[in-house]
């Protein structure tokens, strides 16, 4: 087999285990933010340990879970958003800038950590 093509599989298989950790990453802050959220917190248990457990998919689960962190802020942002382009001001309206600039920094961050890491590999 051509190596670079082996090297296309091994950058997919870290992806999909990168994605992997990001989404338990995500049920982590959405039991953090939401009190049904700990509910979405066993299933999450679960993942990661099936996660820890292959091989593949052990490397950086700190960056996916980052990312995965980021993504709650950024759908609470987006619930925000409406109400706050109609609203009044002094209405105690949530601002979704503090929401979506938090969630969109621990996204952007983790994607390049993992990228920039996995160039040095």
């Amino acid at each position: 087999m051509h190596p670079r093509a082996t090297r296309s599989w091994f950058h997919f298989v870290g992806c999909v285990g990168f994605w992997l950790w990001a989404l338990v990453g995500a049920a982590v802050a959405f039991g953090f933010i939401s009190f049904v959220g700990w509910f979405a917190m066993v299933p999450a248990a679960g993942v990661a340990y099936l996660l820890t457990r292959r091989s593949d998919w052990k490397d950086g689960p700190v960056l996916g879970l980052v990312t995965g962190a980021g993504l709650p802020l950024l759908f609470v942002a987006a619930l925000h958003w409406n109400s706050w382009q109609h609203r009044i001001p002094g209405d105690n309206t949530p601002n979704p800038y503090d929401w979506g600039g938090v969630g969109l920094c621990l996204v952007i961050a983790g994607m390049v950590a993992y990228t920039v890491g996995g160039r040095r590999t």
